[in-house]
C-alpha cells in the first residue's frame, strides 16, 4: 500500500501527466521516420511543467477575493462602497452562508493546497523561482483568511490526508508564519529557475515583479499589525529602503480578463450578464464623500442614475424600492469595473504609497509623507484612466491618509474593509437601516463556515474559546480601534 507521501506524489504526477499527455498526443498524429520519436511514450512525459497550475491558482485567488456574493454584498457593502437595491440581506448583515463557506474552501483547496503541490514539484525540479511564487500566493491566501475570520489553520493546513482535522493558529501566529513565507519567497526569487510566461496570468513570468509583490504584501501585512505586540517598524524601513516596493502601476498585481465567457471573464460582468443587472449599486457614503471632494474618480467608479446624477443608497432597508432606492434611482457600479475585460486587483501601487505616507507620518519610515500621499492619489487616478495631478486633495496627516486608503481601495477585494477596520476612518459610517437582530455595529469579521462546524468541531471550538464568540461583531486580533 502506498503511504501518504507516495500517494501525494502519484496524485501530483498523474494530474500533471494527464494534462501534458493531452497536449503531447496532438503532436503524434502523423508518422515520423525518427525511431526515437516513434518510441516516445506521450503518457510518460520526460519534462514536467512545474507551474502548470499557476494560472488556475491565480484566477481562483483573484475571483474568490473579489467574489460578488461575499465581497460585493458583504465587505464592500459593510464599508459602504457598494449597496444593494434588491436582494439586500447581506447589506443588512445577513451574509450568505454558502459564500462564507466557499471563500474558506476555495482558498484552502484551490489556492493553498494547489500552491503547495506546485511548490513540491518545483522543489523536485530545483526551480526556486516557482517555489517563491508558490509561497507568495499561499501568503496572500492565508492573510486573506486571517483578516476575514481571525484564527485559522496555517501550520497544519498543508498536511492533506495525514491530518484532516488541522488545529487553528492564533491570528498573531498566522501572521508570523505569513511574514516568514514572504521572507523565504524573497530569497527564493533570487535563486535558480524560471516562471513560464504562458502560465503566469499576472506577471508573464517576470521574476523581478514577483519580488516586488512579495515585498509589498509583506509591507502591507506589517502595517496591518502595527498596533499589536509583533509589530516591527525596522521591517518597514528595510522594505522602504530596498526600492523593491510596488509604487508605480506598471508593477500592480492583477488579472485582466479577455473573454465574455466564464471563468475567463470579470466576475461581476459574468453575474450581471446572467440576468442580475441592477442588483448592485453605489453606497451613499462613498458617493457623497467623493461629490463633496469633487473627486474625479467618481466618474469611473460609478454610472449616473436615470436622472443623470450620482446617487448612492444607504446601507440596509428591508424594502429599498419602497424607501426610494429602487434600481434606476441609484448609481450602478461604473462600466470600467463591470466590463468583461475589467481587471481585478490583488495589490495596487496607490495603496502602498498611502501606507508609506502613513508609515512616515507615524515615524516608522523616513521620507516625505505628503509626497507619498500625493503619489498614492496620482497612481489611483492613472489606474482609473485619469491624468496624474487632476486631483490634489488636502493633506492633513493621518486622517487624510486613512480616508484615501478607504476611497482608493474601491473594488479591491476586502482591502477597503481591512483598512477601515484598522483605522475606523471614516468614523461617520452609519449602521445599516433595519439591521439583523442583535447586530448593533458594522460587522468586523466573517463567521466561520458551517463546514468547519461539522468536520473540525473540536479545533473550531478551541479557536472560538481563544478568539471570542463566533459573531460578525467579534474583532480580529489586529483590529484595536
Amino acid at each position: 500500500m502506498l503511504n501518504f507521501n507516495q500517494k501525494k506524489k502519484m496524485k501530483k504526477y498523474n494530474k500533471i501527466s494527464l494534462l501534458l499527455s493531452m497536449f503531447l498526443v496532438l503532436g503524434f498524429t502523423s508518422c515520423d521516420k525518427d525511431f526515437e520519436e516513434i518510441n516516445t511514450d506521450p503518457n510518460k512525459p520526460t519534462t514536467i511543467i512545474v507551474d502548470l497550475e499557476l494560472g488556475f491558482i491565480q484566477r481562483t485567488l483573484v475571483n474568490e477575493i473579489n467574489n460578488y456574493f461575499l465581497t460585493g454584498e458583504a465587505a464592500d457593502a459593510w464599508v459602504q462602497h457598494l449597496s444593494k437595491p434588491v436582494y439586500n440581506d447581506a447589506d443588512r448583515y445577513f451574509p450568505r452562508v454558502g459564500s462564507i463557506n466557499n471563500l474558506w474552501v476555495a482558498l484552502y483547496t484551490s489556492v493553498v493546497n494547489e500552491a503547495q503541490d506546485m511548490y513540491e514539484l518545483a522543489d523536485e525540479a530545483d526551480n526556486n523561482a516557482v517555489k517563491g511564487v508558490s509561497l507568495v500566493l499561499q501568503a496572500i491566501a492565508f492573510q486573506t483568511l486571517a483578516d476575514a475570520y481571525g484564527d485559522i489553520p496555517v501550520s497544519e493546513a498543508n498536511q492533506g490526508g495525514a491530518n484532516p482535522f488541522p488545529a487553528y493558529d492564533t491570528q498573531a501566529s498566522a501572521y508570523s508564519q505569513i511574514l516568514g513565507m514572504l521572507t523565504n519567497a524573497d530569497a527564493l526569487l533570487d535563486g535558480s529557475g524560471t516562471i513560464s510566461a504562458g502560465q503566469d496570468l499576472m506577471y508573464g513570468g517576470d521574476i523581478s515583479k514577483w519580488k516586488k509583490l512579495a515585498a509589498s504584501v509583506k509591507f502591507r501585512a506589517m502595517m496591518r499589525i502595527s498596533e499589536t505586540a509583533q509589530f516591527d517598524s525596522s521591517v518597514l524601513q528595510d522594505l522602504a529602503s530596498s526600492g523593491n516596493l510596488i509604487v508605480t502601476n506598471d508593477n500592480n498585481a492583477f488579472i485582466s480578463y479577455t473573454t465574455e465567457n466564464a471563468p475567463n471573464t470579470n466576475p461581476f460582468y459574468g453575474i450581471v450578464q446572467g440576468g442580475r443587472s441592477g442588483e448592485w449599486c453605489m453606497g451613499e457614503q462613498l458617493v457623497n464623500q467623493m461629490l463633496s471632494d469633487s473627486d474625479p474618480r467618481l466618474t469611473v467608479y460609478a454610472n449616473v442614475n436615470d436622472d443623470g446624477i450620482y446617487r448612492g443608497k444607504p446601507a440596509g432597508y428591508i424594502n429599498p424600492g419602497l424607501s426610494g432606492y429602487a434600481p434606476g434611482t441609484v448609481s450602478e457600479i461604473g462600466d470600467a469595473y463591470m466590463a468583461a475585460e475589467a481587471p481585478v486587483y490583488i495589490l495596487a501601487a496607490s495603496q502602498i504609497n498611502l501606507l508609506l505616507a502613513e508609515a512616515v507620518d507615524k515615524g516608522w519610515v523616513t521620507g516625505n509623507a505628503g509626497s507619498f500621499f500625493q503619489a498614492g492619489i496620482d497612481e489611483s487616478l492613472m489606474m482609473n484612466g485619469l491624468p496624474a495631478g487632476s486631483y490634489v486633495p488636502f493633506y492633513g496627516g493621518y486622517t487624510s491618509i486613512a480616508e484615501q486608503l478607504w476611497i482608493s481601495t474601491y473594488m479591491q477585494g476586502i482591502e477597503a474593509w481591512n483598512e477601515w477596520r484598522r483605522s475606523d476612518i471614516p468614523s461617520t459610517l452609519p449602521l445599516a437601516v433595519d439591521p439583523a437582530p442583535g447586530v448593533n455595529s458594522i460587522p468586523v469579521r466573517y463567521t466561520y463556515p458551517t463546514s468547519e462546524q461539522s468536520v473540525n468541531a473540536a479545533n473550531l471550538a478551541a479557536a472560538i474559546a481563544n478568539q471570542g464568540p463566533d459573531l460578525l461583531t467579534t474583532k480580529v486580533d489586529w483590529d484595536k480601534n
